[in-house]
């Protein structure tokens, strides 16, 4: 008989990842849930939501069909409580054994030097569990994340792959995904400008997961303009809107690109408030790590 802390064990396996493993993908979102065409019943527009933050599903077409990943094994699998726990833990030992692995094999990155050739097949919300999990890992809230990040798929002459990122202003991409070191860029690098209205101060940010992390640490979304520079290198690139603030807050990185940038930015005549060292203090590299510290 399983333990009651075996059995919560087994219901935090992804219901999201037990679906796409059976080639059940959403159709749409409603908030920060999923919505899919039924799996257990016949619909003609999607009603089954599923809560990646509470791993729970609800079939709003049958009241009694909602619950936890186990509950939902068992009436997919027609199988009962005792074969539901040990499907579901064959399934979360296979994904131990070889997870990383496929995931490696999709998620594959092209080279930061040579962006070009590539096809941008689609983009989308955010849904893929990879990415999900990975956004999760690195301390952001998915409702964060949804706000702000999609969900990129492309190719170029090695193969499909796929990543989280935005749009820049330029109109290129900028990825990430959990087995890229560095982000990678299609098109031509560019910063992201996320516009507060009426805003006389700009916060910038090295990388998006510095933004991203700032409004998970201060628990609010930005109260003002915030640019996210992608390289320091493109730094130039954002004076023209930095010189119009009166104020600029820099959330650059703990190292010697991240202090010449912030100094760059004094030199051209900006009033900088270097926000750095509620990280670099405590020898953290940037904003990100310094919150999945506190996690």
């Amino acid at each position: 008989m399983k333990t009651h802390e075996q059995i919560n064990q087994l219901k935090q396996i992804s219901i999201i990842d037990y679906l796409s493993g059976k080639g059940i993908s959403p159709v749409s979102r409603n908030g920060s849930n999923f919505l899919y065409h039924s799996p257990l019943r016949q619909d003609s527009t999607p009603s089954f939501s599923v809560s990646p933050t509470l791993n729970v599903f609800n079939d709003f077409g049958n009241d009694a069909d909602k619950g936890s990943i186990i509950d939902l094994v068992m009436k997919l699998e027609k199988i009962g409580f005792v074969d539901a726990c040990s499907l579901l833990e064959r399934m979360d030992d296979k994904r131990e054994r070889d997870g990383s692995q496929t995931l490696s094999l999709s998620c594959r990155p092209i080279s930061q030097e040579d962006p070009e050739g590539y096809t941008i097949k689609s983009v989308a919300n955010l849904q893929h569990p990879a990415l999900m999990r990975y956004v999760k890992n690195r301390g952001i809230n998915l409702n964060t994340a949804f706000n702000y990040l999609q969900e990129i798929h492309y190719t170029n002459s090695k193969g499909q792959f796929f990543g989280v990122g935005y749009k820049t202003d330029n109109g290129g991409y900028v990825l990430r995904s959990e087995i890229m070191q560095k982000p990678i860029n299609l098109g031509k690098s560019g910063i992201k400008t996320f516009t507060f209205p009426n805003s006389n101060t700009i916060s910038v940010f090295e990388g998006m997961f510095d933004f991203l992390s700032a409004i998970e640490y201060y628990k609010r979304p930005p109260r003002c303009t915030a640019i996210i520079l992608n390289s320091v290198t493109n730094l130039s690139k954002a004076i023209p809107q930095l010189t119009e603030a009166t104020t600029i807050y820099s959330y650059m990185d703990n190292d010697e690109a991240g202090r010449k940038a912030t100094q760059k930015m004094r030199d051209a005549g900006l009033n900088v408030q270097d926000c750095s060292s509620m990280y670099s203090d405590k020898d953290f590299k940037d904003f990100n790590e310094f919150l999945a510290s506190t996690i």
